[in-house]
């Protein structure tokens, strides 16, 4: 349902269908705005790895979220862990929206790299702004430096990565 422009009233008769779309469809359209949403949680029973230096899919199943929007702004969310093999060598997160890479260069987020052992939690929210009304594809995206390996846990900390219209 899309917004309708508010009538300028002059000292016509207010009618039914007035009201219903001044007021009823466009509290709908506010209402369903509101209700637009997409998460994912993952689990598995093994980590979650890379070692691309360029950005790729973390998994392009179980981190892909597609969200039909009213058009606008949305809101995209992540919370979870990262492990470098080396130290001082980073991971960098990014989100592509409609299958386009949404920051360049080195993306939202790098995880400062404390080797091996450490599972460092990390986190973003990030507003992509000014999307066509439509369905929409969001993908969380990795790289790390070059000679690391990149892990995200899935087995005892479960990341989550949502997408919410505003």
């Amino acid at each position: 349902m899309a917004w309708t422009n508010p009538k300028t009233w002059s000292s016509e008769p207010l009618t039914s269908l007035d009201l219903n779309t001044y007021v009823r469809d466009n509290q709908n359209h506010l209402k369903d705005r509101l209700d637009s949403s997409a998460q994912k949680v993952v689990s598995g029973a093994d980590f979650l790895t890379t070692t691309s230096t360029e950005f790729v899919d973390v998994d392009a199943d179980k981190l892909s979220l597609t969200l039909m929007t009213h058009g606008g702004d949305v809101l995209v969310g992540f919370a979870g862990t990262l492990q470098s093999r080396y130290s001082a060598r980073g991971t960098f997160l990014n989100v592509a929206v409609d299958g386009v890479d949404y920051i360049a260069d080195d993306g939202i987020i790098r995880d400062n790299a404390r080797g091996e052992h450490i599972h460092a939690p990390i986190s973003f929210v990030m507003l992509v702004t000014d999307l066509e009304a439509g369905s929409h594809t969001f993908k969380l995206r990795w790289k790390t430096a070059v000679g690391n390996t990149a892990r995200m846990d899935v087995v005892n900390m479960h990341p989550q990565f949502w997408a919410k219209e505003i």
